[in-house]
């Protein structure tokens, strides 16, 4: 059985943040804190918005290499999508579309990729603005919905959409912000609840003391026009019209469980599939797992 490889340290955990680095951010924010906890604040909202970039892991590289790669752009930002066809001679097949997690890339699905061809899906990943190889140094909830809502309209008609983590929240938040090339089914994994939560766990990774997350929460709503606890999957969900299936690890130290839970009970007919032991991510190497999302996919 895969395993997180990364367990809680300081609190909560945050994706792309290994426990040397949040030792070494506490102790600078500690500083910064005594400082001025306005100069903390802004320190810390740049800091939120810059994802780390996640190294192509070895094992991945076969795969990637298969790939056709192309850009897209949404507004004034460029981003990296890669093509799998499917392995059927009966044509291209229905497509299937990958968004990772905040910190993370297309490759992070590696092990999607062929049970998904053999199963006579076309597969379309995304490396998110600032992700990847796509350029940038900044990225946020509305660039992840920017990019997937231009792959869904660009390789319309979609069959399905994967997300994980903050992919999976910019799923949802396409679906409800947009009207138009919508997939006919997704699935999600590892999905948070708010971006409020996601800000906490910042937060709390970075050791910042109240006057200082008053702050970084000000300087959300000044940027993205609403406080942090409006941008809720759980608002969106109930609004969901499509077949659902939400995958979530009881392990998981980024999203409890019970926002998985949550998430799936908010949604009409949606269907939750339970891992245990892999963490936040872990689950998307697991065969089994990955088996019982293209059997749903399959389903027509």
């Amino acid at each position: 059985m895969l395993k997180e490889r990364r367990k809680p340290v300081l609190g909560r955990v945050v994706p792309g943040v290994t426990p040397q680095t949040q030792r070494r951010l506490r102790g600078f924010f500690s500083l910064a804190q005594a400082v001025s906890p306005r100069l903390a604040g802004w320190l810390s909202f740049l800091m939120f918005q810059k994802p780390p970039r996640r190294k192509l892991d070895p094992a991945d590289a076969p795969i990637v290499a298969l790939a056709k790669r192309a850009t897209l752009r949404c507004g004034n930002q460029r981003f990296t999508v890669w093509h799998w066809d499917c392995q059927l001679d009966s044509g291209p097949g229905p497509t299937v579309v990958l968004l990772h997690g905040w910190g993370s890339h297309a490759a992070r699905f590696a092990s999607f990729v062929e049970p998904l061809r053999a199963a006579g899906f076309s597969v379309i990943g995304i490396d998110a603005p600032a992700h990847g190889t796509s350029p940038g140094r900044f990225s946020d909830l509305p660039r992840f919905r920017d990019s997937l809502a231009e792959v869904l309209r660009a390789h319309e008609p979609i069959h399905a959409v994967i997300g994980h983590s903050l992919g999976g929240g910019a799923v949802l938040t396409v679906l409800a912000e947009t009207a138009d090339h919508h997939p006919k089914k997704i699935c999600l994994f590892g999905v948070p609840s708010d971006m409020d939560y996601i800000l906490e766990s910042f937060a709390m990774m970075l050791g910042l003391k109240a006057p200082a997350v008053a702050n970084l929460r000000a300087r959300f709503r000044q940027k993205f026009g609403r406080p942090a606890s409006a941008v809720s999957v759980n608002a969106a969900a109930p609004s969901v019209r499509i077949p659902v299936l939400v995958v979530h690890d009881e392990d998981d130290s980024v999203a409890p469980i019970a926002q998985g839970a949550a998430l799936a009970a908010s949604i009409p007919g949606a269907q939750l599939w339970r891992t245990r032991g892999f963490g936040h991510s872990g689950a998307l190497r697991d065969s089994a797992t990955i088996q019982r999302v293209v059997e749903f996919l399959r389903l027509t």
